[in-house]
């Protein structure tokens, strides 16, 4: 995510993130099919598992410019079968290519509830300073409820995909990864990663954590961010980490609001650990680096 979308050549690209100290990388939804090829040979050359993770979808769908990679086309959680049937087609291409490039985890987005988005009910509340005040807690509960009454559909249509993804991660020896998402209107939220596991309990799920997401999810009062990781560590793999200024995601860990020595110490020592951050001045991204080295040091040796 950091140069994908400011580095067109994915030999480069790889470059740049070694060269601050990098050996292993995730391959995010921003990337061209042309630097996914560039990456290819690279990858199979370093061996010793240089890429931990994928994102479906991966390289970036056909049509869709590199700034706009965040805005889902498709979902998984459709209401419209051929939609979803093409996400399905879709987040399996990036399977298979996770398969050819020996990546074992593929984070799947699983998509939203079809709803207004109402996430300025919270959001002018918390720009306001009046968090604390009961009549935050009563937009977030008008924000949630508008979900509620469209939510079972697409639950179900996530659960039909989820079905059909679990089956052929299977039959590839992958691990899917669910993860917890920003937004209220997003699938999964909090209740509905449980709901999935013991659907699919025995399955090649797992469950992806993002720092960053859960923590913006607490500042508009959805559900603390402790909660994701005391209840889903079982089926942890992999987590995210990025900090957040006010409420805004993506920035390097140690530049904005989260306390990292308390989040890594609630972080499992043998989860893989991703540093996802926008663009910015490299000295900022080795500075992070350092940090969650230092925090995971600090934890071994504890």
């Amino acid at each position: 995510m950091w140069n994908a979308l400011k580095q067109p050549d994915g030999a480069a690209l790889f470059d740049e993130l070694k060269d601050l100290g990098f050996e292993v990388i995730a391959l995010s939804r921003h990337l061209t099919p042309e630097q996914v090829e560039q990456l290819k040979p690279i990858l199979r050359n370093i061996g010793q598992m240089p890429a931990c993770a994928i994102q479906n979808f991966c390289p970036i769908l056909p049509g869709t410019p590199q700034s706009e990679a965040e805005n889902d086309k498709i979902l998984l959680s459709s209401l419209d079968n051929d939609e979803r049937q093409e996400a399905i087609r879709r987040t399996i291409e990036t399977m298979e290519l996770a398969v050819e490039m020996e990546i074992t985890t593929v984070l799947l987005r699983l998509g939203a509830v079809d709803t207004y988005d109402r996430s300025y009910l919270m959001t002018e509340f918390y720009e306001y300073g009046e968090r604390e005040f009961e009549a935050f807690s009563k937009k977030v509960t008008e924000a949630t409820e508008w979900r509620k009454r469209k939510e079972a559909k697409h639950r179900d249509a996530v659960l039909r995909s989820l079905d059909e993804l679990n089956e052929h991660a299977l039959k590839m020896e992958l691990c899917i990864a669910i993860e917890n998402r920003p937004h209220y209107y997003q699938i999964p939220n909090f209740d509905e990663v449980g709901l999935f596991f013991d659907e699919f309990y025995g399955s090649p799920m797992r469950y992806w954590h993002d720092v960053g997401h859960a923590a913006l999810q607490e500042k508009l009062g959805l559900c603390w961010s402790h909660k994701w990781l005391e209840t889903y560590s079982e089926h942890l793999i992999g987590v995210t980490l990025h900090d957040l200024q006010e409420l805004e995601l993506y920035h390097p860990p140690g530049s904005g609001d989260l306390e990292w020595d308390e989040l890594f110490a609630q972080i499992p020592s043998d989860a893989v650990k991703v540093i996802e951050i926008q663009h910015g001045e490299t000295e900022a991204v080795i500075q992070a680096r350092e940090l969650c080295e230092s925090l995971m040091n600090t934890e071994s040796e504890s």
